[in-house]
């Protein structure tokens, strides 16, 4: 019976996981749809998401009501001496020195602020909704980054394990070829060299597995970390048939660009409102401040602190404050100059990111339209190779064709199946990154 890496790997991972856990098998939707809610960056940008909220109550605090109690006990330790010049109360009277107020002496009071207008708080307030709005944007780019690492990741594991499975399917054809040829060497109807010749192809052969099977076990762990898994787990992929079919990729060219729906495109312009909010808000603040106050206390006074707690004085004020910076030493305009170059150095950045993800949309489509084609053509240089070593092996068993003739029908038809292989890797790689450049992840993801 013949034991693919495939069915090896399959009875291993039954076998470890029948006394632990059972074990999971993922479609890639499934794949996705798992990391979606256990990679650990969807929690750190929600909940940076959730912060961006709480800035913006902090942010329009600024120009609600505060109110502050305050508390307070002195212990005069001692008092301070006034000098009542001589003659204050009549001719010839000395001068005298006299301590006022008593040792200990208790204040409390409860204010009430209110901004009546500050205009620099006023447009700081409309960064708001720009912050709350970048979060959530940066929080989408995260999602989409992990669809695009899950299904990259799950297409190569796809792909190396194909390759596996039939670089042991070479393997054992060359185990054969080497027996037969071992025989007839012996027999002297061949020639040593024949022999050592297909033991070097094996070698390499048996290289080529060891490499392969390392790019698999590489592939498997990234996907374990990227769907939020633990390396000790086990992981089967339960639709690798689905994407191994041509018939499935084979659906017309690549889709129209719209940089304006892309999610760069979005923070772009939510960061250029936000350095214009940002400019705005330092241009403001040359107008004047004007607030309310309120203020309602008690003071208390004695000699012990039970004497300052005991009969308290209240006292109430009302005020306004009215505050005008007008001249700062030039700090205030170059600042504003400042924040003015990070405003419009932001519109160059948002052409050049719309030339720059253009460019790589172009390109992603150039690699998705040559994938497809190299898919046809590979499939169809595979079966002809598998033709042509077909008959270069009968050919052989009847003395025909000599061992170097099959062993050369052996590598290519290997080298086809090998350029099958990696053309539908290739292929699913630029449909992936195309999806990424035109910002369709969400519904490459929910059309799977």
């Amino acid at each position: 019976m013949k034991l693919t890496f495939k069915t090896l790997l399959l009875a291993a991972t039954l076998a470890s996981g029948a006394g632990a856990y059972a074990q999971e098998s993922f479609t890639l939707k499934e794949s996705i749809a798992y990391g979606l809610k256990h990679n650990r960056s969807i929690t750190i940008y929600n909940n940076n998401r959730l912060q961006a909220e709480q800035k913006a109550r902090e942010a329009l605090s600024t120009y609600l009501p505060q109110v502050n109690v305050n508390a307070g006990l002195d212990d005069n330790l001692k008092l301070p001496v006034t000098v009542i010049p001589a003659g204050t109360f009549g001719p010839g009277t000395p001068a005298q020195k006299v301590s006022f107020g008593t040792q200990y002496n208790s204040t409390h009071s409860v204010q009430l602020d209110q901004p009546i207008f500050n205009q620099a708080a006023i447009t700081g307030l409309k960064a708001r909704k720009p912050n709350i709005a970048m979060a959530a944007l940066n929080e989408e780019l995260n999602r989409q980054g992990v669809i695009y690492n899950i299904a990259t990741a799950y297409y190569k594991i796809i792909i190396t394990q194909k390759q596996l499975d039939l670089l042991e399917d070479n393997k054992e054809r060359m185990e054969k070829t080497l027996t037969i040829a071992q025989l007839r060497a012996k027999e002297g109807v061949s020639k040593k060299i024949d022999v050592k010749q297909v033991q070097v192809n094996l070698n390499n052969t048996e290289s080529q597995i060891s490499v392969t099977r390392n790019s698999y076990e590489l592939a498997l762990n990234t996907l374990k970390f990227h769907l939020g898994k633990a390396m000790t787990e086990e992981l089967l992929l339960s639709d690798t048939a689905k994407w191994l079919n041509p018939k499935t990729v084979l659906a017309g060219g690549a889709p129209g660009f719209d940089y304006k729906k892309t999610i760069d495109y979005r923070l772009n312009q939510t960061q250029l409102s936000l350095l214009d909010i940002n400019r705005k808000n330092i241009r403001d603040g040359r107008y004047p401040t004007l607030a309310f106050y309120a203020r309602y206390g008690a003071n208390g006074f004695g000699n012990n602190v039970g004497a300052a707690y005991s009969s308290l004085y209240d006292f109430a004020v009302v005020g306004l404050k009215f505050n005008w910076s007008l001249f700062t030493g030039f700090r205030r305009d170059a600042q504003y100059k400042m924040a003015d170059i990070d405003y419009r150095n932001a519109e160059e950045n948002l052409k050049l990111s719309e030339e720059q993800q253009t460019l790589t949309y172009q390109n992603a489509g150039l690699a998705y339209n040559r994938a497809q084609s190299t898919i046809v053509t590979n499939k169809a240089n595979m079966d002809l190779a598998n033709e042509v070593y077909a008959n270069v092996s009968t050919q052989h068993k009847e003395g025909i064709a000599t061992l170097t003739d099959l062993l050369n029908a052996e590598n290519s038809y290997q080298q086809a199946q090998n350029n099958y292989i990696q053309s539908l890797l290739d292929f699913y790689l630029a449909e992936i990154e195309l999806k990424k450049a035109n910002g369709t992840l969400d519904e490459y993801f929910e059309q799977l």
